[in-house]
């Protein structure tokens, strides 16, 4: 399990999550988007618009996430792995998690 009960506190608490996906030209497309959920191996986002980054996973499953939280003093992670979009959601798997903090 990529997803343990440190990275997915740090994930469900912080204000902010930063995602990227890469554009068909290679180019990264960083967005923020309010709050992710942890389901199991996974962790779900709504959609509202990301227009963008629809289009660059329909070319490339590749999405970085970045979480950070100030809760209980700095800490913060950045997850690797693939995404699909199902029903209104965008749907991370993580294949890796690296301490940033």
């Amino acid at each position: 399990m990529v997803i343990n009960e440190g990275v997915k506190a740090v994930i469900e608490g912080s204000a902010f999550l930063s995602l990227v996906t890469l554009g068909a030209d290679g180019i990264p497309h960083p967005i923020i988007v309010g709050k992710g959920e942890v389901v199991g191996d996974t962790v779900v986002f709504g959609i509202y618009k990301m227009d963008v980054t629809q289009q660059n996973l329909a070319a490339d499953k590749n999405i970085w996430v970045v979480a950070a939280t100030m809760d209980g003093g700095p800490k913060g992670y950045r997850l690797n792995g693939t995404a699909e979009v199902k029903d209104k959601q965008l749907i991370f798997t993580p294949a890796e998690v690296d301490a940033l903090i």
